[in-house]
Formats: structure tokens, C-alpha cells, sequence
């Protein structure tokens, strides 16, 4: 029997993140690359509704892990989850969108699985009879080019990377859900809060027009709201160091810790030119 790629799927509240999408997308032109079959793991506490809308949407058959404590992330948690879901499934690639979760995740399971860990894919390639992944370094001015060297391979994706998935199948894939009994030894996850949003959501925002610290004061934040003014549809995002100083609240915050976006424009001000703000 051949090893098939699994995708983690990654959702809140029972509502599928978009980058998930992204993340079969690329797992189904992996497989059509080696010929291998995918099948998707999703955990939560009442999973069932999220599992059938992937199996749904995707036609691919879905593994369901239900646990109360399975609620909000915890990365010991969600660790034993993955280990008890890849009990069942010859998995050579186990692959993650490259969010806070799967970031913090990943390396927990390639330890584990005694597998290679490649995180931030944004590229894959067939040559010299062997699978290569590429990768930004140096925030996206160089690529690397990495060959695992283990049977088994744990992956994150870059958001964005790849289109989500539009599949359209004749037949719902299967789902099949599993209750287990973990119990969070070390950490606990208590509770979670997300940032709040304003009127307009990055999401839908047609133009965005993104602040970092190369504009030096936030004094000089007038200037670019002056411009998101100018364009219909139009938010101001920040970059990670800008939130981070406090110049704009982390609603605003773009990139591989914040929210993934595709308006029609985007304009970066005095950000480095770090991948998640070219690609």
C-alpha cells in the first residue's frame, strides 16, 4: 500500500480557515507528482460539521479526532491528537499551513515521527528522482532548496503559495471520526482572544495599504491613511514590528502571524520586503 499526504486542517470555531484550502491544493499536486492519494485530519471537540464540509467541498476522505480538550490549540494536545490520527495512515508528507498553530505544531510532530521538518514551502519540485521543496531565507531575497532525507517528511505551507483548492467532486469523500481520551499533561489552554476588528475586514479590502517601522514615527500614519482614503474598499495594514511597537492594534497585523490577504492592490511603506508582504 502507498504512503498517502495527510493535511492538518486548521479552523476556529468550527469555521475552516481559507489557508487550509491552500494547504490541499498544494498536498493534491504533491500527490499527482509522486502518486499518492491525500487525506485530511481535523481536530476539535464536535468536529463533525467541519469535517463534512472539507469532505464535502474537497472529495477527499476526512479523520475527525474529537476531544474536549481539542477546543482551543494547545501544542502538547494537538500533538498526541496527530500521533493517534497518522496510527492508522501510511503518511510520507503530513503537511500544515504555515500559521502560529502550524508553526508551533510541525516541529512537535517531526520530533515525534522522527521525520524532517521543511516549513515555509513555497514551491515544490520534481528532479533527479527525488521531491524538492523550496523555501524563502533572508525574507524572501534568497530560496533554498531542500530534498528530505527520511521516509517521512512534516511540511508547513506558506499562506498564499498556493490557490485554494476548487475540486468539485461528484461524491463527497468519506468521513469517519474518532473519539479519544487525552488528557493535557504539562499546559492547559484556557481561553482565547482574538484582536478586534474594525468596520471594514483586511479580507475584503480591495486596497491595502500596509505601514512597518521604515516609516519611522507613527506621527507619519496620517500620511497613509490620507492615502487609503483615495481608493473605494480600502484598509491600512501594518507589519509585525509596527503592531508590535504600537503603532497600529494587531487587527491590522499582515503576514505569516497575522491575516493572509489578496486584495487586487497592495502598498507596503517602509516594510523590509519580508515574503509575506511581495508574494
Amino acid at each position: 500500500m502507498k504512503s498517502q499526504t495527510v493535511v492538518i486542517a486548521e479552523h476556529t470555531g468550527g469555521v475552516i480557515q481559507p489557508v487550509t484550502y491552500e494547504v490541499v491544493s498544494f498536498a493534491v499536486e504533491l500527490g499527482k507528482m509522486i502518486d499518492r492519494k491525500t487525506q485530511v485530519v481535523i481536530f476539535g471537540k464536535s468536529i463533525r460539521t467541519s469535517a463534512q464540509q472539507i469532505a464535502e467541498k474537497t472529495g477527499l476522505p476526512v479523520i475527525g479526532i474529537e476531544n474536549e480538550y481539542l477546543d482551543l490549540y494547545n501544542g502538547e494536545v494537538f500533538k498526541a491528537a496527530a500521533l493517534k490520527a497518522l496510527e492508522t495512515v501510511d503518511s510520507g508528507y503530513i503537511c500544515l499551513p504555515h500559521t502560529a498553530t502550524g508553526f508551533d505544531l510541525a516541529p512537535r510532530l517531526a520530533f515525534f515521527l522522527h521525520a524532517s521538518c521543511i516549513t515555509s514551502v513555497e514551491k515544490v519540485r520534481a528532479g533527479n528522482g527525488d521531491i524538492r521543496f523550496v523555501r524563502p531565507l533572508f525574507n524572501g531575497k534568497l530560496q533554498a532548496e531542500l530534498a528530505p532525507a527520511t521516509h517521512r517528511s512534516v511540511l508547513t505551507i506558506l499562506p498564499g503559495a498556493w490557490p485554494p483548492v476548487e475540486i468539485h467532486p461528484e461524491a463527497k469523500g468519506s468521513v469517519d471520526i474518532v473519539t479519544t481520551d487525552l488528557v493535557p499533561g504539562a499546559s492547559r489552554t484556557i481561553a482565547s482572544k482574538e484582536s478586534e476588528k474594525g468596520t471594514l475586514n483586511l479580507d475584503d479590502a480591495e486596497v491595502i495599504i500596509s505601514a512597518g517601522r521604515g516609516i519611522r514615527d507613527p506621527e507619519n500614519l496620517h500620511l497613509l491613511k490620507k492615502l487609503a482614503k483615495i481608493f473605494p474598499k480600502s484598509a491600512l495594514g501594518s507589519s509585525k514590528g509596527a503592531c508590535d511597537l504600537g503603532w497600529l492594534g494587531y487587527e491590522h497585523q499582515i503576514g505569516i502571524t497575522g491575516q493572509t490577504v489578496s486584495p487586487k492592490l497592495y502598498i507596503a511603506c517602509g516594510i523590509s520586503g519580508a515574503v509575506q508582504h511581495i508574494a
